[in-house]
């Protein structure tokens, strides 16, 4: 006989006073007191009473969502009527016949020994994957014909083990730790869960609508909530933190508990706390709304603190809005004024070169605060949304609530008529970050560049890091983040050749990379931007730890005239009193990017493979005392999985002696010229 799931062990605690039953999830192994504010207890019972409207004697109150559930057919069918949903329904067949995909103990542990998070995560996030396929498959034909597969993916995905990721869960955790782990994946799937349940509500079957409420109790409300009461989030860091985490899971805990729970004071202690353990990752946005994190974190957090907000604000009957401010509409628009190009936007960072924003969230900000954004998607797709930890079953009807106007009509013309092109340049003076554009749209030179400091989060050491776009193409640049496993965030970290400076387009100073941390930081020297050039020129000195070392600049100059020209000039001197030092700065490549050396001193580079692809032209000179003429040394870049191919090349230009003071002078421009 198969042994019960945790929570139905479980369910003897979960009638025990909370008090009782929070201090046990509080203790876990090595897990020191970390002290969190508590949500003001004036603020949950106002909050209360906002959730509590008359209903007859022991009526559980009505989830409010962004979508009905399935059994309002008039709403679902007009759905089903305008989007396309074949390949959805086609996908849905292909898992309806087939078992889930296995998730034994042994892969679990298998990434402690490994460090490998793949052959875990991918069967893991495919579970979810498949439960979409069917729950949104079920709610376009509404006939009952998949209900007993999506009974069989529940009953799986109830079984795990853990609904953390095993990369997520500290060594030496025990089972019932292990259990009541809430991060990302956790979060996600509890929320998840609540919206099947409230999708088909009493299509499934009674056991499995309880065990879904026991479930999603033991392992995620309750554990977060004693954290709460007992103003202390050991082991859960994310609850109140300055990244992405605290968007996620807050939102995921949060909406769980709206959706399963049936008393108004949880679910406004819930409420409660995501608005106030949230603040801290606003504030980390700064004055000028930038993502340190890059757009695909951006995407990822700030994404879930919407769908989060605007539930609250649902809920409350529009009581509580947190996206309500010029703030708020800085951060929102991030990714227009990220975006350099095209759909290209900076891989600085643990940011992906293949990073793009989702459409919702853009649309949801000309939606909300209007601007010159326009609209991308003007009518919302059926799909699954995707994700490595986990398919997010509660974004599809997020983007079907968006209230995107009839085409045609007034609001829609409105809209269009006020979308422009970006402008020339987006400045980030408190992120630390320049984007420059070309001033014809598609052609000619855009770039980005980067200061800011070492410490960020999902930090790479690369003060000065630049990309350059040709028309819509990255050329020149930084290659992105590395592979995730388990080394990627730990003491490891640095000896990647991505995630140190080796693998940026900066310089190396006597043989020294950048340090790490929050002193070292670019400063702003100076700036001065016009229709024609963009000037910034900043300090980066304090990234490296070289004795003797007196100043290091970096300076870009970006020229609109003509076809667009950049210049990057380091310059840097070591005190009079110390012996001369070796100096080289350096481009990246990416694997297989072609190029060839067609002149002594530059080279032309391709964004692909093929000299068809878009093209700049690299050229270099420099000035030193003693240093002589620069060489070029090619070296492969590594990244932190230890026999695996180069993730770049560095194409390192250096004295061939060492110097006292020197500059090294970068020019690049469209391929010919043009």
């Amino acid at each position: 006989m198969p042994k019960k799931p945790l929570a139905f062990r479980f369910v003897s605690r979960l009638l025990l006073p909370a008090a009782l039953i929070f201090p046990i999830a509080l203790r876990a192994k090595g897990d020191p007191a970390q002290g969190i504010p508590r949500p003001d207890p004036a603020r949950i019972a106002e909050i209360t009473a906002w959730l509590s409207p008359e209903n007859p004697a022991g009526a559980p109150p009505v989830p409010v969502f962004y979508t009905p559930p399935y059994a309002d057919r008039t709403w679902w069918n007009a759905v089903a009527a305008r989007l396309s949903a074949g390949e959805l329904l086609a996908a849905a067949n292909a898992v309806e016949g087939t078992p889930p995909p296995p998730l034994p103990r042994e892969l679990f542990d298998d990434y402690r020994v490994t460090g490998n998070r793949a052959p875990y995560e991918k069967p893991f996030s495919e579970r979810t994957a498949r439960l979409g396929q069917l729950v949104y498959a079920e709610g376009f034909a509404f006939n009952g014909r998949r209900l007993p597969a999506i009974e069989r993916e529940l009953a799986a995905i109830l079984e795990e083990r853990s609904w953390a990721v095993p990369a997520h869960v500290p060594a030496g955790a025990t089972d019932a730790e292990t259990y009541t782990r809430v991060d990302l994946a956790a979060a996600a799937r509890a929320w998840s869960l609540a919206t099947t349940d409230y999708l088909l509500g009493d299509k499934l079957s009674p056991a499995t609508r309880a065990r879904i409420r026991a479930e999603v109790r033991a392992r995620v409300l309750d554990p977060v909530a004693g954290r709460i009461r007992a103003a202390d989030s050991r082991g859960f860091s994310w609850m109140a933190g300055r990244n992405n985490w605290t968007a996620i899971c807050n939102a995921g805990v949060m909406g769980s508990a709206l959706l399963l729970s049936d008393s108004p004071a949880e679910r406004a202690l819930f409420i409660a706390a995501f608005e106030r353990f949230t603040q801290p990752y606003i504030e980390s946005f700064g004055p000028d709304g930038f993502c340190e994190e890059g757009i695909g974190y951006w995407s990822y957090g700030y994404g879930h603190y919407i769908m989060g907000s605007e539930l609250i604000r649902m809920t409350t009957g529009r009581r509580i809005d947190l996206m309500a401010g010029e703030q708020q509409k800085r951060i929102a628009t991030f990714d227009v004024r990220w975006k350099v190009a095209g759909s290209v936007y900076p891989a600085f960072g643990d940011a992906s070169v293949r990073a793009r924003t989702p459409a919702m969230l853009h649309d949801f900000a000309t939606l909300r605060y209007g601007g010159s954004g326009g609209l991308v998607s003007p009518g919302a797709s059926a799909g699954v949304h995707r994700h490595p930890l986990g398919a997010q079953l509660y974004v599809m009807p997020f983007r079907l609530s968006l209230p995107y106007p009839e085409s045609g009509s007034p609001k829609a013309q409105a809209i269009a008529a006020a979308a422009t092109r970006p402008p020339l340049r987006d400045w980030f003076p408190d992120g630390g970050a320049l984007v420059v554009r070309s001033a014809s749209a598609g052609t000619g030179l855009s770039a980005a560049f980067k200061g800011g400091h070492n410490g960020q989060s999902h930090n790479h050491n690369d003060l000065g890091s630049f990309i350059v776009v040709n028309g819509s193409q990255p050329v020149l640049g930084d290659p992105g983040a590395d592979t995730y496993v388990k080394d990627t965030f730990g003491p490891k970290r640095y000896s990647s050749g991505l995630m140190n400076s080796f693998g940026h387009p900066v310089p190396r100073v006597a043989g020294k990379l950048q340090r790490t941390g929050r002193d070292a930081r670019a400063k702003t020297v100076r700036n001065e931007f016009s229709d024609t050039r963009d000037i910034w020129e900043i300090d980066i000195t304090s990234a490296y730890d070289v004795p003797g070392l007196d100043r290091l600049t970096r300076t870009f100059i970006f020229d609109r005239t003509g076809p667009g020209r950049l210049e990057i000039l380091d310059r840097v001197a070591f005190r009079k009193d110390s012996a001369p030092r070796t100096f080289d700065t350096a481009l990246i490549l990416r694997p297989g990017q072609k190029y060839e050396r067609n002149t002594d001193d530059g080279l032309r580079v391709y964004a692909g493979n093929s000299a068809s692809d878009a093209a700049l032209d690299a050229s270099w000179k420099a000035t030193s005392s003693r240093g002589g003429r620069l060489l070029v040394q090619e070296e492969p870049v590594y990244g932190i999985v230890p026999d695996q191919p180069p993730r770049g090349l560095r194409m390192g230009l250096g004295f061939e002696n060492p110097v006292e003071e020197a500059t090294i002078h970068l020019i690049i421009t469209p391929a010919g010229g043009k």
